[in-house]
């Protein structure tokens, strides 16, 4: 064996004085063809890329030496780890590779196509570990690398990633639906992560490493449904912490990753047809356009009109004012009913690693995608306590939604080296989402002791805005400096929406209400600007192979945020012959002309705006240290500065500020212990905070229309400390196969909670600092090839988590609330959370069948308050089914079925639904085709 290993360095050894490196540009990086060009020309040749990672930690390893056996055609990994081989002879060949420090591996097998390219990504091992020269086959080597799996196994905190690949075989059509897949994640809404039963206020997410500003004007995490699933390259969520990311987490950092540079220049195209079967050639309440809502974009006709933005209703308004701003009103007020349509989307992209000429990696990539969904036998009640401990409506009414909604999303990622030692890039990426809804509904409102009907057409359209730049500076062996600069704008307007409320006493006729709460419109919006910049400079000590490290760094952000939600109510003194009429009717030109004196606007006290700055600054010191060859410890701490001032102010003239100023230190302590080749044991102890939204800070009540939730923040807020204890078991037994156990445990300090109160005709919500919570759990994962059972069995693989989870929060009732519980649940946690898979791949992976089963337990949505219960979300069971086909050549095809058991959503607060609907099945059909 000694003697091998010589002349296998002997062998490396006349290569390179055989070879002269020459250094390009590109994201994969220095190509060193050493052959003439005549002689390469004189067979068919391809290209081979990829990246050299290090076995155990899973990190790139720069300047490995990678060799064609038997040519003189020969590469250097960059900064990132990346190589290419350009011109290489077609056929069955076998790579080298080479690093000071690592033992020397050969990798067989691969058989490179004409004209084509391969992807092989290689793993060292330390020279420590490895005393000799090792030979493994491609088949073997792409099993152990470059994928999922091979993140969770080498990732130095637990995480848990969901890849294209496998976002490819589900039905998901966003981040969001993909992200509900991983271990522990639930999705509220659609669109809201929530990680081990925490409420989404304790999950961050990330683009591309850097933060995503939140588009929602309460909620401090981003809806994930805003990016397509076409866009993403894999979806990572890392459970515990790490000093070199921001300390405001306790359930998870959520970091999605757009789509990289393939080997070779590649184009794609897909498109897609589906319908709902309680949606397509159904008579459904439709909102009627204004222009740009299938572009995410709202026509002008929609804004505030002039004669209100430029009104001083705290002074004199005069009546022909009235009139004016009535008529300057976009006057629509009532949904159009037609039958409900298809869905469709298309996509494309492309990318490759050439542009004139130059070495540089590139993917571009867009999408769109429009749809119709409905509610069906929607109820929405407001209750109050009724005899022997139940809840008795006050307000119950029940109807439908139609809405159409419109996606499109866009990424241009570049990336290049320059020299051997640095690599640059730059990723951008534009979603955006409009739903246009309308709903009808009618029922009774006891305070008003009438029967009824109401009518809303909304408008929203969201959207994400990213740049962010990026360096990785290779400074010698044992030098490394990273940084990230990003700018990232988010948007969410709500222009125009409309609220009409008609009631009738008896069985009389219907006529608008003559109060502020007959028509409303509100204008709200929310622009959100967020810089971010990171700076580490990593150290290695000792050998290299090693990868015992120092990292430093540095962190800034400055968040700026403007929310204005303005909402005015139009009020008729018409006979009662008009306002039995249409709204457009009541509100039109007739009622409106110069001389009438008909209309009245007012402005409603409880609505108004607020602005945030948020400037947060962090330094952080951490060591990744081999206490032995199995042991690596991650020690450090956070220092971590956040200052937040909001100031808002109603309608009715209150102005009010709140601040919240704390540094705290966040420590962290992890241990990862290698049991053998296939398992590991990872074990953490950290701390991290979770800070009160802006809007909660804000002392000033928001009000929905006719019995809608109050929403009032609280200025003596406090942030939030959560200490984290972590215990993992994971063995990979065979490539694509994993079994975990894990164990976490959380104790909050100041949690914070949300409370609402019934009161005569609507709820009062509130923000409260709890005493202390604590939260614990087991996780279990398994995914298993299930070729053991026979030869038929080889093509199915079986995967499954389970997350059961248990929690109790102890209430500080001094705030003059008496809370339904004073010891429950966290509010958003859930006792448990199932997903089940069963997928089905032929021997060339080219048919694909999945069927994908996920059921979350029942949570509190919002905490009662005496003498009314909680609110909760009852479970739902989901089952999805998809399927990937062949149909010729690079063309294949695909059917999603989603919500085949169409569960119902249902918010209960003790015998009262107080929210529910079906939402119908969804199937869809598609082509994609791959040059």
């Amino acid at each position: 064996m000694r003697t091998y290993v010589h002349e296998l360095f002997r062998a490396a050894r006349r290569a390179m004085l055989a070879t002269t490196v020459a250094v390009v540009p590109a994201a994969v990086p220095s190509v060193v063809p050493v052959t003439a060009h005549a002689q390469a020309a004189a067979a068919a040749t391809g290209k081979i890329t990829g990246r050299i990672v290090d076995a155990t930690t899973g990190q790139p390893i720069p300047a490995a030496q990678v060799q064609v056996v038997g040519t003189q055609f020969g590469a250097q990994s960059g900064v990132d780890g990346r190589y290419t081989l350009l011109r290489i002879p077609s056929g069955t060949i076998t790579l080298q590779v080479r690093r000071i420090g690592y033992g020397p591996k050969s990798v067989t097998g691969l058989v490179l196509p004409a004209n084509g390219a391969l992807e092989q990504d290689i793993s060292l091992k330390s020279a420590e570990l490895q005393l000799a020269a090792i030979s493994v086959t491609a088949t073997k080597e792409k099993g152990s690398v470059n994928d999922a799996l091979n993140q969770q196994k080498n990732a130095t905190n637990v995480v848990n990633a969901i890849t294209a690949e496998q976002i490819a075989r589900s039905p998901d059509g966003d981040a969001a639906a993909a992200a509900q897949r991983v271990s522990g994640v639930t999705v509220q809404d659609g669109k809201y992560l929530q990680v081990r039963g925490l409420s989404e206020r304790y999950t961050t997410a990330s683009l591309n490493g850097a933060r995503i500003p939140s588009p929602e004007p309460e909620r401090k995490v981003v809806p994930l449904d805003l990016f397509p699933a076409s866009l993403l390259q894999e979806v990572t969520t890392a459970k515990t912490f790490t000093p070199d990311m921001p300390g405001d987490f306790a359930g998870a950092n959520v970091n999605i990753k757009t789509r990289e540079f393939p080997a070779r220049r590649q184009v794609n195209y897909s498109s897609s047809v589906g319908f709902g079967d309680r949606v397509l050639g159904q008579s459904l309440p439709f909102a009627p356009r204004a222009g740009g809502e299938l572009f995410g974009s709202a026509s002008s006709n929609r804004r505030m009109p002039q004669a209100i933005a430029n009104a001083n209703f705290l002074g004199n308004v005069s009546q022909s004012q009235f009139n004016q701003m009535a008529r300057q009103q976009r006057n629509v007020w009532t949904p159009t009913l037609r039958s409900g349509g298809m869905n469709g989307s298309f996509g494309m992209s492309t990318g490759g690693n050439t542009i004139l000429g130059q070495r540089i990696g590139y993917v571009l990539s867009g999408n769109y995608g429009y749809s119709e969904e409905a509610r069906l036998d929607e109820q929405y009640a407001i209750g109050n306590q009724g005899a022997n401990n139940t809840v008795v409506p006050l307000t119950q009414v029940r109807g439908q939604t139609g809405r159409s909604s419109a996606q499109w999303g866009g990424i241009a990622n570049l990336s290049t080296m320059v020299g051997a030692s640095s690599r640059l890039a730059i990723n951008s990426t534009v979603t955006r989402s409009a739903d246009n809804e309308a709903r009808t509904d009618r029922g009774f409102d006891e305070n008003l002791n009438d029967s009824i009907q109401r009518t809303t057409l909304r408008y929203v359209e969201r959207g994400v805005a990213t740049v962010t730049g990026q360096g990785e500076h290779q400074l010698g062996d044992r030098n490394k400096t990273q940084w990230t600069l990003s700018y990232g704008n988010t948007l969410r307007r709500e222009p125009d929406r409309s609220d009409v409320v008609y009631a009738r006493t008896a069985d009389g006729p219907y006529q608008i209400l003559a109060s502020l709460d007959g028509a409303r419109r509100l204008y709200f919006d929310l622009q959100e600007d967020n810089l971010t910049g990171q700076v580490d400079h990593t150290i290695t000590l000792g050998s290299v192979a090693n990868q015992n490290t120092i990292k430093v760094g540095a962190y800034v952000r400055a968040t700026d945020r403007r929310a204005d939600a303005p909402i005015f109510a139009f009020i008729s003194r018409a006979n009662e012959s008009v306002i039995r009429q249409a709204p457009d009717v009541i509100f039109g030109a007739n009622q409106a002309c110069e001389t009438c004196s008909l209309i009245n606007v007012q402005p409603i006290g409880q609505a108004g705006s607020y602005g945030a700055d948020d400037r947060t600054a962090a330094g952080y010191v951490m060591s990744d240290i081999g206490l032995s060859s199995r042991v690596r410890m991650i020690l450090g701490a956070r220092l971590e500065q956040a200052r937040i001032t909001v100031n808002a102010s109603t309608q009715g003239g209150f102005t009010t500020a709140a601040k919240l100023d704390n540094t705290d230190v966040l420590p962290s302590l992890l241990l990862n212990t290698k049991l053998s080749e296939s398992q590991n044991l990872r074990f953490g102890i950290t701390r991290t905070l979770a800070r009160p939204e802006y809007r909660e800070l804000a002392p000033v009540t928001f009000r929905d229309v006719l019995g809608g939730v109050s929403v009032t923040g609280n200025a003596a807020l406090v942030r939030s400390l959560i200490d984290n204890v972590d215990l993992r078991w994971e063995a990979f037994p065979n490539p694509g196969e994993v079994l975990s156990v894990g164990v976490f445990a959380k104790r909050f300090d100041r949690p914070i909670e949300r409370l609402e109160q019934a009161t005569s005709g609507a709820y009062q919500a509130r923000f409260q600092n709890a005493l202390s919570a604590t939260n614990v759990g087991v996780e279990l994962e398994a995914r298993k090839q299930l070729g053991f059972l026979g030869t038929w069995g080889e093509a199915f693989t079986g995967f499954s988590n389970v997350t059961i989870m248990q929690s109790n929060v102890e209430l500080d009732q001094k705030g003059g609330l008496t809370v339904t519980d004073a010891s429950r649940r966290l509010v958003g946690q859930a006792p448990y959370v199932v997903n089940a898979g069963l997928t089905y791949s032929n021997m060339s992976g080219s048919t694909n069948a999945t069927i994908l089963y996920n059921v979350v337990g029942e949570r509190i949505t919002a905490a009662g308050v005496v003498p009314l219960p909680n609110i909760v979300e009852k479970p739902r069971h989901l089952l999805d089914l998809s399927l990937r086909i062949p149909v010729r050549g690079n063309l294949s095809a695909r059917f999603d079925a989603r919500n085949l058991l169409d569960a119902r959503y249902r918010f209960m607060q003790g015998n009262l639904e107080r929210e529910g609907w079906n939402a119908g099945r969804a199937f869809s059909m598609g082509l994609s085709w791959r040059q």
